[in-house]
């Protein structure tokens, strides 16, 4: 695949959402026969990347491909964590629990659910530390032509009640350029924004 040559312009924040994770979720139906087993981290993030690109329309769509994929956050999906954990235990790790356990866990959903062939990274780390990282990777790669689109986004258990999740889709463009401290901001929920 060779890079597409783009024009000097400036990476633009097109769409963001996030989402706790007991809103309605059409994806895990839609791959039932793909997947027989995520975490519920993981489907909440699936659900907020479905969110903002469903914005987008058509032009998200027919692009996917030329999509890159950057996970931030320093947990593991913890429901999928605690079962292999408890299974260990027992000498007996599932099939199915083991692989849903690591970090990279909802990235992996994300590309099978969505068509996201990459680059994917997961950073595992706070939000605040690879804000900076993130941008970096996926202004490269939009500056340089290998995506079209530069998706970061979150996932987080949270203590009580169903996991968040937040996504932004970059692109090249004119407005507005993002930073570290926006991308922050967008990622995390209220009241974790000044962390």
């Amino acid at each position: 695949m060779s890079p597409t040559p783009v024009a000097q312009t400036a990476l633009v924040l097109r769409a963001r959402a996030s989402t706790r994770g007991e809103e309605t979720n059409p994806y895990p139906a839609r791959v039932k026969h793909l997947v027989r087993y995520a975490d519920p981290m993981a489907w909440a993030w699936v659900l907020a990347i479905g969110q903002a690109t469903e914005q987008l329309g058509e032009p998200f769509r027919s692009a996917v491909e030329r999509c890159s994929l950057i996970q931030v956050g320093p947990e593991a999906p913890p429901e999928a964590m605690t079962q292999t954990a408890n299974d260990t235990l027992r000498g007996f790790a599932s099939p199915l629990r083991f692989p849903a356990a690591t970090p990279s866990a909802p990235t992996g959903l994300a590309c099978i659910v969505h068509g996201i062939r990459g680059p994917t990274l997961a950073l595992t780390m706070p939000v605040a530390e690879g804000a900076g990282i993130a941008l970096a990777l996926s202004a490269a790669w939009l500056t340089r032509g290998v995506v079209d689109y530069a998706l970061i986004g979150t996932s987080a258990s949270q203590r009580h009640g169903a996991p968040y999740a937040a996504c932004v889709v970059l692109t090249r463009g004119e407005g507005p350029t993002v930073d570290p401290a926006l991308l922050v901001k967008s990622l995390l929920p209220e009241r974790c924004a000044h962390d």
